[in-house]
């Protein structure tokens, strides 16, 4: 297990990770003229990167969407209406589901 990491290790190396990346050389040519070990830049390029979590923690960023209307949910049922809904047939939707016995 790697020791812990001190601020200004991990800021050190997020800037040189950063510079190799802007300059659009690879990482062996940018290593040599920066007097940097491969090995070295690659072990804290891995060691910073963020790690995926396990499978069932894995969560979808989703996009903001504004006004996006309005949702009813009752049990398993939903119901996704947009902003610039029909109101009859939101009506006709609640009258058919009044029906429905459960």
């Amino acid at each position: 297990m790697p020791k812990p990491l001190s601020s200004e290790k991990k800021l050190e190396w997020e800037e040189k990770i950063r510079k190799q990346k802007d300059s659009g050389l690879s990482i062996e040519r940018w290593c040599n003229e920066h007097q940097i070990r491969t090995h070295t830049f690659h072990y804290w390029k891995e060691r910073l990167s963020p790690k995926p979590l396990p499978g069932y923690l894995n969560f979808a960023e989703l996009p903001h969407q504004k006004e996006t209307g309005i949702v009813i949910e009752r049990g398993h049922l939903r119901i996704r209406l947009d902003k610039y809904f029909d109101p009859l047939v939101l009506k006709q939707c609640l009258t058919l589901l009044m029906e429905i016995k459960c």
